[in-house]
């Protein structure tokens, strides 16, 4: 991860999506707190403070190297917890960014959205993704753990049971939808032990090609609502 998320293509159209809806609904303040659950290596981080320099920023995560690259970047607070048990006090939070977290099978997602609900203020806002559509497991998945994949539906009945009010859902990643369901599928015969990331697949030429493809498809995304894609990115905001 470290390695692959300054450059590659999906955690670039990942990134613009975060910054450009924190843009559109973070909560005016002089210096508002933002919180990672399962802030990985600190690319979320990097991209956030480069366009809100004022920000304070908690990042969580249960992998204490992932903290250590953190840390390597000049994060300022990071703290080891898990999505299960978010190990801050009530109401403190003006946003909660949760990237690709909730579909590990050790998660309880129900009991996860109801913590980052009670961590955020009244007005504070969730920035959720995750993997979308069954039909696209494949070998990728075993290779990071991917347990669950979501319709958006699904995603929009979860923030309303935790008692969100959904702002935006939206698939992303449309343009590459079928070709990555016939590789998914293709990939599904290999054997667990030959299960490896597709971000690790991922060679310079290709990842030149897809930068402007998925940026631009991210630029329309606030007026267009794509039918499918490889996730759903999520905003929902605890009302107050």
């Amino acid at each position: 991860m470290a390695a692959a998320e300054d450059r590659l293509w999906w955690y670039r159209g990942l990134r613009r999506l975060v910054v450009s809806n924190l843009e559109r609904f973070l909560p005016k303040s002089q210096s508002p707190l933002i919180v990672d659950v399962g802030c990985g290596t600190g690319g979320t981080y990097a991209e956030v403070r480069a366009r809100f320099p004022g920000v304070r920023y908690i990042g969580i995560d249960v992998e204490p190297r992932a903290l250590d690259h953190c840390r390597a970047r000049g994060f300022g607070t990071v703290v080891r917890g898990s999505a299960n048990d978010v190990p801050l006090r009530p109401a403190c939070a003006d946003a909660v960014i949760c990237l690709d977290v909730l579909y590990y099978a050790s998660i309880d997602r129900e009991a996860a959205l109801h913590q980052f609900f009670a961590v955020l203020k009244p007005g504070g806002v969730l920035l959720l993704n995750l993997p979308a559509f069954e039909i696209l497991r494949g070998r990728h998945d075993l290779a990071v753990g991917i347990a669950r994949r979501f319709r958006l539906g699904e995603v929009r009945s979860l923030c309303r049971q935790a008692g969100f009010e959904p702002v935006l859902i939206t698939y992303w990643n449309a343009a590459l939808f079928l070709p990555l369901m016939i590789w998914r599928q293709l990939s599904r015969g290999a054997g667990e032990e030959q299960a490896v990331s597709d971000t690790a697949r991922s060679p310079r030429w290709l990842n030149l090609v897809l930068v402007p493809l998925i940026l631009a498809e991210i630029g329309l995304a606030r007026w267009v609502r794509y039918p499918a894609g490889s996730s759903v990115f999520a905003v929902a905001r605890r009302a107050g």
